[in-house]
């Protein structure tokens, strides 16, 4: 297909597809959200670092999941009454590096993974698919073309 085109989502950004894009992120400790919009063709993919921003931004950006669900809304265009037609996928949030004991900030993994899952169900947006966790890192991909998402796990060498 000449028209297609594969967008890698690297870490901290926030893209959109439409028909014909193969969006395409490979995840750790940070949250892939990606919103489906079936109905118009139109497909969002974030890659978050951290959950919580310290301050509140105005921009469009994925560091952090509470820029990343406003973010995606607004290059989307979605509006409240679209958000019933929209589906959210999240991905990663695995525990990447081992630890003695915990840090006392927590996992940063878990934190991503439960921060996402909040801020896009209190944005009315449903949520059909949830893979986080565990030790191993994710690929998530939305090919736009096919109206589907994937994602992949990867298995750690030890």
């Amino acid at each position: 297909m000449p028209d297609s085109r594969e967008v890698v989502v690297h870490m901290c950004q926030v893209a959109v597809g439409r028909t014909g894009d193969l969006l395409r992120t490979t995840l750790g400790s940070c949250v892939g959200i990606g919103f489906l919009w079936r109905e118009k063709g139109i497909y969002g993919l974030a890659h978050c670092l951290l959950p919580e921003s310290p301050t509140s931004h105005q921009s469009i950006s994925a560091k952090y999941v509470t820029d990343a669900v406003p973010s995606l809304l607004a290059l989307m265009r979605i509006r409240e009454p679209d958000r019933p037609q929209i589906e959210a996928v999240i991905a990663g949030g695995a525990c990447m590096v081992q630890h003695k004991q915990p840090p006392r900030h927590g996992m940063i993994g878990e934190q991503n993974a439960e921060v996402a899952q909040r801020l896009v169900a209190a944005a009315g947006i449903r949520v059909i698919h949830v893979d986080v966790g565990g030790l191993s890192g994710r690929q998530l991909h939305i090919d736009c073309a096919q109206h589907r998402y994937l994602v992949k796990t990867i298995a750690r060498s030890h």
